[in-house]
């Protein structure tokens, strides 16, 4: 990929990312700060998600316009990607700070109250109680998992709209 294409995709993507990720970290910290229940608070994902998706569609039709309507699948799967790293990052690094530090109790209380609507809340409670010896190096992990989450949403969506708008 040329340097130009490179240092055009990031000057496009990095500002729109950056409110993304701000947009959806106030959206779960908003959740969490006021306690709502486990169905809101996890359906706030499949909306944000949704969000992402338009906004990885926007991006790469907004790249394509600007690159005289060429636009390769190399190309869209960067903006893509590069998209959700950095949202994926700024939001995972604030729910390991959040879920850490403010408020341990929140996402496990989630978890029970969801279980709990169907059947499943004892089966939960044991899990935790075995999960509570490894908290400290699943924590880390959790971070990367939620990155590599993010980057094959990104992936995803990019080929997609990337092999549609390329012949377009």
């Amino acid at each position: 990929m040329k340097t130009t294409s490179s240092s055009n995709i990031k000057n496009l993507v990095f500002p729109i990312a950056i409110v993304f990720a701000m947009a959806r970290i106030l959206l779960d910290l908003g959740l969490k700060l006021i306690e709502t229940s486990a169905i809101p608070y996890y359906s706030s994902f499949f909306i944000a998600a949704v969000f992402e998706i338009i906004a990885i569609v926007y991006l790469i039709k907004k790249y394509k316009k600007s690159n005289q309507e060429q636009l390769s699948l190399s190309e869209a799967l960067v903006v893509g990607v590069m998209f959700m790293v950095i949202v994926g990052t700024l939001f995972a690094l604030q729910s390991f700070l959040y879920d850490t530090y403010v408020n341990p109790e929140f996402q496990k209380n989630a978890a029970l109250e969801f279980a709990n609507l169907y059947g499943k809340g004892a089966d939960v409670e044991k899990m935790m109680i075995g999960e509570e010896n490894i908290q400290a190096t699943s924590s880390i992990f959790s971070i990367f998992t939620s990155i590599l989450k993010f980057s094959l949403l990104g992936i995803l969506i990019s080929f997609i709209v990337g092999s549609i708008l390329r012949n377009r």
